[in-house]
């Protein structure tokens, strides 16, 4: 994995209920909280160019309840601390893109996360070569 980890914090799924503008407004709210601390380079609200091709838009500049932190590989592990103790009863749900490889893994607590990246390091060197003999 790179230095810098660009990750996307959906928080659509916490805010249940609420409206676009609510959305925005805890996003934004995160994002400063975020950055405010000495755990993330930059947090900012997720803009529609920023989305990947062939996603899905809506009519807002910003994509609502979406925030988008780059995050140093060393304060991933505060990052995910800081997202549970924030959201503390929810289930978050981690997921990695690099290289072909995908996953999404779930924790509710401190050990279950500290398995869930302890797996996404060891996916991230497990490759597997087939050769024709």
């Amino acid at each position: 994995m790179a230095d810098i980890l660009r990750v996307v914090i959906d928080l659509t799924q916490a805010e249940q209920g609420s409206s676009p503008d609510e959305l925005e407004e805890a996003a934004l709210f995160l994002a400063d909280e975020m950055s405010g601390g000495s755990i993330v380079e930059s947090a900012h609200l997720v803009r529609q160019t920023d989305l990947p091709e062939g996603a899905k838009t809506g009519a807002l500049a910003f994509v609502s309840g979406l925030l988008t932190a780059e995050i140093s590989r060393e304060n991933l592990k505060k990052t995910m601390d800081f997202l549970g103790n924030r959201f503390y009863g929810k289930t978050l749900t981690l997921g990695y893109k690099a290289d072909g490889l995908e996953c999404s893994l779930e924790y509710r607590n401190e050990k279950e996360m500290e398995q869930a990246l302890s797996a996404i390091a060891q996916l991230e060197s497990l490759r597997i070569h087939i050769k024709h003999q």
